[in-house]
């Protein structure tokens, strides 16, 4: 009901108004009081001086009872009053509203004893004579050997009357004062609390994150420097919030794109804030912040690394290895962060490098050096065997010359190859050659490569069919890449296919624009744990199959590269013992292209 400025200061002037009228109204009815009694008091003083003065007149030659029973009723007739003359015994000589001598002894009345002590006596009491409460005044005199006392007396009823009219006469004036009062305090607060209810909205707007509100306000009171110094500080929060929202969305594109990944766990071992890349690093699928961290990370040298840096409140950094989802390597920095005032308030930063492709490149590169160590030895020494053998036999045996020499020269020819792949391989991994693109037949290409094939092979160990479409399908392409694409994938199937087996080609179209080249044997198949590495250099899932049969172990490695520049999808599907599916997609070529 109070809870604004404006009541609060409406109700305050109103209770001060109250309090002050409140005492000026006990006070003025006190002093009233005092001063109406008093006067009264004093009147019926004077009033029967007056009476004690006639008393004066009295030469004692006429009836005693008589003359001051006269005097009574004229004085009470005079003052409006009730006058009683009694002598110094109490005995009452006359009394203005009863008869003298069927009153009792009056030298007990308290007023009546005072003034014949004292000269004057006041009291009030209620009268037994009369019925009513009386107001008395006495006044002692002397005349001669007569003493006594002159007593006036009002009812209080009609003083009492009088006063309560004067009472309520002026509790209506403290009423109406007090409403005057409440009314200009409504106006005066409304007044005084209008700037403050319009600084208390700003300061809530601004509060609310509306730090471009200023407060308007005149004045070089104190509510004018609030004003302005509100003012300087929205505006320097605002411009300081401006520079922390500008560092803060940095910080954030950092954190949200790095390839590291990062976390936050507070001084309650949970999870305070976790990166796009932490999240695929560790194969979470759901939001983790708010967990422990026992339920989010599933490896137990991470979590050991993360205790006892908590423990030791010392940076470590190590490499480890997780297996969820997926094995991988990971160097892992893990940082203790003090964020309090005790040493106990400790939260921890994990930094996460995947190192997987890394060592995979690296033991590429290892498999690399062996194998093309490996490859290049067998030819060097078979030629080298072979040409010592020349050498020490001579011409003395024709037979042998022509079959030596025919080894050395298919070494030589398997040496160039594999060299020529490897100049190819380099050149498509250091940079995007240039393609010379045109529109191409796919089925006349085809053909041409599947009896370019029959030709370097007049004796096939399996069967090519082709599966034709109904129409004939263009691609968008370099001739040579694409023809060195089916060649290899030609070259391979024929390489891992059985004797009597049938390698099929199949061509068709690939949604609204694109081919689909498929090329299908029915060797042994590959390995599912072999699929993702039978791109790679050198590699190969029968070696010595392979080699036996000439093959460089480049072949799907170019495959890949030249897939990838045309823009294309290289696709494998195998399974052990049933062969395998080689499958890439090229976009398809504009009708207007078509030739």
């Amino acid at each position: 009901m109070f809870s604004t400025f404006r009541s609060r200061l409406t109700v305050t002037y109103i209770v001060i108004i109250a309090v002050i009228l409140s005492i000026t109204g006990v006070f003025l009815s006190v002093f009233f009081k005092d001063y109406y009694f008093s006067s009264i008091n004093s009147s019926l003083l004077h009033d029967a001086r007056l009476v004690t003065e006639m008393i004066g007149y009295y030469d004692g030659q006429e009836d005693a009872s008589k003359f001051f029973q006269q005097i009574c009723l004229q004085a009470a007739h005079d003052t409006d009053t009730r006058v009683t003359i009694v002598d110094d015994q109490g005995k009452v000589l006359g009394d203005s509203s009863y008869k003298a001598e069927e009153m009792g002894i009056h030298k007990d009345r308290p007023e009546i004893y005072q003034a014949l002590r004292n000269g004057n006596g006041m009291e009030t009491r209620y009268s037994e004579t009369a019925g009513v409460r009386m107001l008395y005044v006495a006044v002692g005199f002397e005349q001669g050997d007569l003493k006594g006392a002159a007593r006036l007396a009002r009812p209080l009823t009609e003083v009492e009357a009088f006063y309560h009219r004067v009472l309520y006469t002026l509790l209506l004036a403290v009423l109406l004062t007090g409403l005057l009062g409440a009314g200009i305090s409504i106006a005066i607060a409304g007044r005084f609390s209008q700037p403050v209810v319009r600084i208390t909205n700003a300061v809530v707007d601004m509060a609310r994150g509306n730090l471009k509100r200023r407060i308007r306000y005149r004045g070089d009171d104190e509510l004018g420097k609030l004003v302005s110094a509100i003012n300087n500080m929205a505006e320097h929060l605002d411009h300081t919030i401006d520079e922390i929202s500008t560092v803060k969305n940095r910080l954030e594109a950092l954190l949200e794109n790095t390839v590291n990944g990062i976390i936050m766990i507070d001084a309650d071992n949970r999870m305070a804030y976790i990166n796009p890349a932490a999240t695929v690093l560790l194969g979470l699928n759901e939001n983790p912040l708010g967990r422990k961290v026992i339920e989010v990370i599933k490896s137990y040298e991470l979590l050991n690394l993360i205790d006892q840096v908590r423990a030791q409140t010392e940076n470590r950094r190590q490499s480890i290895r997780i297996y969820s989802p997926d094995k991988k390597d990971m160097e892992v920095n893990v940082v203790p962060i003090n964020e309090g005032d005790r040493e106990e308030t400790i939260s921890i930063l994990v930094v996460m490098n995947d190192l997987t492709e890394t060592r995979r490149l690296e033991q590429v590169r290892k498999d690399f050096v062996a194998n093309i160590s490996h490859e290049l030895k067998t030819p060097i020494a078979t030629i080298s065997g072979f040409a010592e053998t020349m050498l020490a036999e001579g011409n003395e045996n024709a037979e042998h010359i022509e079959e030596f020499s025919t080894i050395i020269f298919e070494e030589a020819q398997r040496m160039k190859k594999m060299i020529n792949d490897l100049l190819e391989l380099s050149r498509l991994e250091t940079g995007r050659p240039e393609l010379n693109i045109r529109p191409i037949n796919m089925v006349k290409l085809i053909n041409d490569s599947i009896e370019l094939i029959k030709i370097r092979n007049p004796v096939l160990k399996a069967r090519i069919e082709f599966n034709k479409p109904a129409e004939m399908l263009w691609i968008d392409g370099d001739l040579d890449s694409v023809t060195n694409i089916i060649g290899n994938l030609l070259d391979n199937a024929l390489n891992y296919s059985n004797e009597g087996g049938v390698i099929t080609v199949t061509l068709e179209k690939q949604g609204e624009e694109g081919v689909k080249v498929s090329v299908q044997d029915q060797g042994d198949g590959i390995p599912e744990a072999e699929l993702p590495r039978i791109f790679e250099r050198f590699y190969r899932v029968d070696k010595a199959r392979s080699r036996k049969t000439g093959g460089t172990g480049l072949g799907l490695a170019i495959v890949k590269h030249l897939v990838e520049n045309h823009g294309g999808k290289l696709e494998v599907e195998s399974y052990p013992g049933q062969g395998s599916t080689f499958s890439f997609t090229l976009p398809g070529c504009r009708e207007d292209k078509k030739m």
